[in-house]
């Protein structure tokens, strides 16, 4: 009897690792039957493009990240190399102190490489200034395998306003979660790893700067592909096909037998299983599992609800413009959005030229009920917030706003060791059922890539044995 694998989540991570089976499966010329069960009517997860007008807005993320190689190689494996696009650099700012400060440049995380711009920035008084040099003669001050709130460690190196101010808005950006609560080992790792090889963060980063940045010429951040990510989505389709991908198939139960897995979609249809591959957030994966007290006794890994509202206007409707990519915004100001990017300059290719696209983003941990407002509310309010640092005389010609509620997992303190539990539980409960996405293991598109690749690897070697 052909075995089976059947991945479950059309996301990102589940699209990738089945088109990855399914060059394994052909390589190695493996007669296994190969499945990807997606419960909505459409595949992609958060990726999401809109096309209007001429115009080329992302509803969910809008790029990857350069440096992160697993992204970038799905797409030259999809053969749409040509199709990548850098973003056009430009000053980011913060929105503290109740104005608009670029980051200082020469920055690296956030953490300044060179004193001189930093010490001319206006995001940090001079005493927040001064402590944070303090960070260069702390030593190491972590206790090794103990996991903290990274608010916590940042704190205590390099002091409340660097945090608060540049800190905490970066990463914000990135988690939609509160510094206080993210766990340092999960979110955190890079400044753990400056203070373990460097004994502080300050001297880590001036000898990345001095090894690299200073010795090469510079790179754009991030890449897209040229008509939005849904087309990357769309080429995933095609390879897979409607044999592979079937839609409309929501899990409802997961349930061991005597060989393999039964997959309960409704009570006239199940699959069998010899190995399965789950891509869904966390909080979706607990109910597959009915009965199981282990998954209850992990805990859960929650989530934050955010919402995405890009806005088009005319190029003469915004009267006092900033030059810059965008901006991130302290907790301490009291705007209602976590940030906003100038698409018209971060990626010109998908605006107009008498054009301008402004793409906020509202809702963050703690700061969600904004997401539930009506469309026209939410557009209001992020209108109100820009005109308090920038002139806009002439109402959108379009807006769109996209909720993304509870999709955004939060890598709070003791992460690392519930995700150590929940594959843990896997393997000794549910042997060939593993599991990776966003939940796990990073949420940006070439983590979850490479999460999904990692899920190739181990229902392979799991099937041989």
């Amino acid at each position: 009897m052909r075995k089976k694998i059947v991945v479950i989540g059309g996301g990102i991570t589940g699209l990738s690792s089945t088109f990855y089976l399914k060059k394994e499966l052909e390589k190695q010329n493996l007669d296994y039957e190969l499945v990807l069960l997606e419960a909505g009517t459409k595949v992609g997860g958060k990726i999401d493009t809109m096309k209007r007008d001429g115009y080329i807005i992302e509803r969910g993320p809008d790029s990857f990240l350069r440096r992160k190689p697993e992204m970038q190689d799905l797409v030259k494996d999809l053969g749409m190399e040509d199709c990548l696009v850098e973003n056009a650099t430009g000053e980011n700012f913060v929105l503290a102190k109740q104005g608009l400060h670029a980051i200082p440049k020469g920055s690296i995380m956030g953490i300044p490489t060179r004193f001189r711009p930093f010490f001319k920035s206006r995001l940090l008084s001079s005493s927040g200034k001064f402590r944070v040099l303090g960070d260069l003669f702390l030593g190491k001050k972590r206790v090794a395998n103990e996991d903290m709130a990274l608010g916590t460690f940042l704190r205590a190196r390099v002091g409340d306003e660097m945090v608060d101010n540049i800190l905490e808005p970066l990463m914000s950006g990135i988690y939609a979660g509160d510094l206080d609560e993210m766990s340092a080992e999960a979110t955190g790792e890079q400044f753990l790893k400056l203070e373990d090889e460097h004994g502080s963060l300050l001297k880590g980063v001036r000898q990345i700067y001095n090894e690299t940045t200073a010795k090469q010429p510079t790179e754009a951040t991030f890449l897209t592909v040229r008509e939005g990510l849904s087309s990357v989505v769309s080429a995933l389709e095609q390879e897979l096909s409607t044999k592979i991908i079937k839609k409309g198939k929501r899990v409802q139960a997961i349930t061991r037998q005597p060989r393999g897995y039964e997959i309960t979609i409704s009570k006239k249809e199940k699959l069998q299983a010899d190995s399965i591959f789950i891509a869904l957030p966390y909080q979706e994966i607990v109910p597959l599992f009915r009965g199981d007290a282990v998954f209850e006794q992990i805990g859960e890994i929650p989530a934050a609800s955010v919402a995405t509202v890009a806005m088009v206007f005319p190029k003469d409707a915004v009267v006092e413009d900033i030059k810059g990519s965008g901006f991130v915004v302290s907790r301490n100001e009291d705007f209602s959005m976590a940030a906003c990017s100038w698409i018209h300059r971060k990626w010109p290719h998908t605006v107009p030229e008498d054009k301008i696209l402004l793409r906020a983003f509202v809702g963050r941990r703690k700061e969600e009920s904004i997401v539930d407002l009506a469309d026209k509310a939410i557009e209001e309010t992020v209108l109100s917030d820009l005109n308090r640092i920038m002139k806009i005389n002439q109402a959108p010609e379009f807006t769109t706003v996209t909720r993304w509620r509870n999709s955004i997992p939060q890598y709070t303190v003791g992460h690392e060791r519930r995700k150590e539990a929940i594959y843990s539980e896997f393997k000794q409960s549910y042997p060939g059922i593993f599991a990776g996405g966003a939940s796990f293991e990073g949420v940006e598109l070439s983590e979850c890539v490479r999460q999904a690749k990692s899920g190739v690897t181990s229902v392979l070697n799991f099937l041989k044995n």
